[in-house]
């Protein structure tokens, strides 16, 4: 699925470094910031939009929970 780059970054400009799952700090440091990934709450491939209301800034650990804890 492609994704929009400019709302890959947006959602991680406003995490802040910051899990939104778990509220901790990205684990790690990558270009000079906390390392997030963006989740997809609703996954695109189930109809999901790629949409700020639809995205997430997460953790690695998070991520991994979301998709198979």
């Amino acid at each position: 699925y492609k994704r929009d780059p400019w709302l890959v970054a947006w959602i991680l400009k406003n995490a802040k470094g910051i899990c939104e799952l778990c509220g901790d700090e990205g684990p790690f440091e990558s270009k000079g910031a906390p390392f997030l990934e963006v989740h997809h709450v609703q996954p695109l491939g189930k109809g999901g939009l790629d949409s700020k209301d639809n995205a997430v800034a997460i953790c690695p650990n998070c991520h991994r929970k979301a998709h198979y804890g």
